[in-house]
């Protein structure tokens, strides 16, 4: 590590951290936190409500996670009509609180870094205008596209947001495409940098054999309204009925995990699909490398990280065209299909299972190397940093 770095402290703010209950969300964030710890000293200030009757009113729990020292705040969540009230209020004093015993311990921060707008850019936004800490924006969020935008309602919401965004030296939106549809809502900035979302390349990797043709594998949250599992089995079972042969793995878990189950049962697909649950490490890495092709049919993305991952793992991908993903599969990295066309998506897992229309490996491995690798993604950052102190 480089002493310039080294001297450089980071607190990160996510709205979303995985937790050990909770392991899918926010994974996002912890990948970026841990490519940036390579060239910065990175801390997490994590503030989130629980819905529990017992123990003190705000809970601190300090642990060094992977490396990172991580703080979770953790408040009680309060009921009635004045509940969304009270939280808020609980939210703000749970991160006061937070921040200054994180500080106590990792030292003065040199920049705030907040990842996904906007109650967690409290503490950075008040810093910033106190003339103290310059702070930047990390967006993953899909509200901001036209599907979902009625989800930012509020004025006292737009507003601050807006006064978050103008007051930060820059805004990263995980793509271009979410960039401009930031704008386009009225949350201009002058500086607009898109930065990727990253992937462990030292864990994700092609594998030393070269998997079947008739395997596939969906890694999803399993939240129905964006993922659209239920339309993807549908669109594997009239394939399984052009080639028996067929199989497909599906990992993870989430809200519509047992309906998604249940439906693949109702269509039969008992002996074609294998529902595992929630996988992790090694035992998620072994089926990256075990199928041949990764398969997402989403209704709308951003940029999701298990197509980085299936990318880094040299799979061909089929995926719907949404968000940013045209962009990850160009040039021949991957193939893609209308949103919820089923019968493309059947033609398509045909084609591959035979050995047509294939990504091209080489392309997939030059391109994740380049653009989303911890040291390409943490230099971005680190560079930013560094303007953002000397402005």
């Amino acid at each position: 590590m480089e002493n310039a770095a080294q001297a450089l402290h980071v607190v990160f703010f996510p709205a979303w951290y995985p937790s050990a209950n909770d392991l899918m969300s926010g994974s996002f964030v912890k990948t970026h936190a841990e490519a940036v710890n390579k060239k910065c000293r990175v801390s997490v200030l994590y503030v989130y409500g629980e819905d529990r009757r017992d123990g003190d009113q705000i809970q601190l729990n300090y642990e060094v996670e992977d490396g990172i020292p991580t703080l979770r705040v953790s408040y009680k969540k309060s009921p009635g009509k004045l509940g969304k009230l009270m939280d808020m209020w609980l939210y703000f004093s749970a991160s006061l609180k937070g921040y200054k015993q994180l500080i106590i311990k990792q030292g003065k921060a040199d920049m705030h870094h907040v990842h996904v707008l906007t109650r967690a850019a409290f503490i950075p936004y008040l810093m910033k205008r106190s003339g103290s800490i310059p702070y930047l924006i990390t967006e993953h969020w899909s509200r901001y596209q036209r599907a979902n935008r009625h989800q930012m309602k509020g004025k006292f919401h737009l507003w601050f947001t807006k006064k978050v965004i103008d007051n930060s030296y820059a805004v990263c939106p995980v793509n271009p495409e979410l960039g401009e549809a930031m704008q386009e809502m009225g949350f201009k900035h002058p500086r607009y940098q898109a930065i990727s979302n990253v992937v462990d390349l030292d864990r994700f990797q092609a594998g030393q054999e070269t998997p079947s043709l008739k395997r596939f594998l969906h890694v999803s949250c399993f939240d129905e309204k964006p993922k659209n599992s239920q339309g993807l089995l549908r669109a594997f079972k009239q394939a399984v009925q052009q080639d028996p042969s067929l199989f497909l793995t599906v990992v993870g878990n989430g809200p519509d995990w047992q309906a998604s189950k249940d439906y693949a049962r109702e269509l039969g697909l008992d002996p074609y699909v294998d529902f595992t649950g929630l996988l992790l490490g090694d035992e998620l890495v072994k089926q990256f490398q075990s199928n041949r092709h990764f398969v997402l049919f989403s209704r709308y993305e951003n940029q999701p990280v298990v197509l980085l991952e299936a990318l880094a793992c040299r799979m061909n991908i089929i995926s719907s065209e949404v968000g940013g993903i045209a962009g990850l599969l160009a040039d021949g990295r991957g193939h893609l299909v209308p949103k919820e066309d089923e019968a493309a998506l059947t033609e398509a897992i045909v084609k591959a299972s035979k050995g047509i229309e294939l990504g091209d490996p080489g392309k997939q491995g030059k391109y994740i190397l380049e653009n989303h690798s911890f040291e390409a993604v943490a230099e971005q950052y680190f560079c930013l940093y560094q303007a953002a102190l000397n402005a």
